[in-house]
């Protein structure tokens, strides 16, 4: 935290006895920085270190944040953290302004969060998708939060049931990961929440088989990852395989081996049997 409030302190932080005429004298549209005073920059480190002694969810934490930002309206990773507990906190359309706020200043930084937060939080499916195709078409494909923008595409498209999409984004992503990892084998290379999300993708377009295969990647990685052996099971019971019962039960064995994301302990992801709300499929 120290180290988040000195880099914050630096950035905002200028002496102006260091600059030379030719900087003095550039035009406001050419000066992207705010110059601070040294009082300024005293009260800006005040109320930062103030925000985070107290609680996220806290009005505390926000009333500081607000008085930093009063001297720094432009900094974007003030906007987002205000936004991120109120995500969290599952107060969505609070939180939207901030986070848009922070995309206006550095959408270099946070047009991908924006749209995952969209994505994983406030299930703004299609908002989400524009916000990640922008993404991509300014800044190149990439990553956020381990995963890359067409991961998240895909996820999107399996939540409105286009599930030919999802599976066209998912391949992309699976690509790119051989492409970005190549010394890797393809159950390492491509996450295993690819494969299993590719699987999902395949069993709703009814290729059980490819699904099974896909499932069994995920397998490779997470041995007794509970939604991916619920799911191979129920794709050999479609093809008429007595067997799938028998993987079915070893899931629910399992089940608290389910998604391990950071952010499962406040959002469920698509597609998460064994999530922490359904008591039901808890081993007993």
């Amino acid at each position: 935290m120290r180290k988040y409030i000195f880099l914050l302190f630096i950035i905002f932080s200028c002496n102006i006895a260091t600059k030379d005429q030719n900087d003095l004298n550039n035009s406001a549209e050419d000066t992207k920085e705010k110059l601070l005073t040294e009082i300024d920059s005293t009260h800006l480190r005040e109320y930062i270190e103030k925000s985070f002694q107290n609680p996220i969810h806290s009005l505390e934490y926000q009333q500081y944040l607000d008085s930093a930002l009063r001297i720094v309206p432009e900094s974007a990773w003030l906007w987002q953290q205000k936004a991120m507990p109120l995500y969290k906190a599952r107060k969505y359309q609070l939180g939207r302004p901030f986070l848009e706020k922070a995309v206006e200043h550095a959408p270099e930084k946070y047009l991908d969060y924006s749209a995952f937060m969209k994505c994983i939080f406030s299930k703004d499916y299609l908002k989400s998708i524009s916000e990640f195709m922008r993404a991509k078409k300014e800044f190149g494909d990439g990553y956020v939060m381990d995963h890359t923008y067409n991961f998240y595409i895909g996820l999107n498209y399996l939540q409105m049931n286009k599930f030919s999409k999802a599976k066209e984004f998912l391949l992309l992503s699976k690509e790119q990961q051989f492409k970005d990892f190549p010394k890797d084998s393809p159950q390492e290379a491509c996450h295993y929440l690819d494969w299993y999300y590719l699987g999902i993708a395949d069993f709703e377009l009814g290729n059980y088989n490819e699904a099974i295969a896909s499932f069994d990647l995920s397998l490779k990685v997470y041995e007794n990852f509970a939604d991916a052996l619920y799911f191979k099971g129920r794709s050999m019971t479609k093809l008429g395989n007595e067997k799938g019962a028998e993987w079915e039960k070893k899931a629910f064995e399992n089940g608290d081996n389910t998604i391990n994301e950071d952010n499962v302990i406040y959002e469920i992801y698509p597609y998460q049997v064994f999530h922490k709300l359904n008591k039901s499929v808890r081993p007993k």
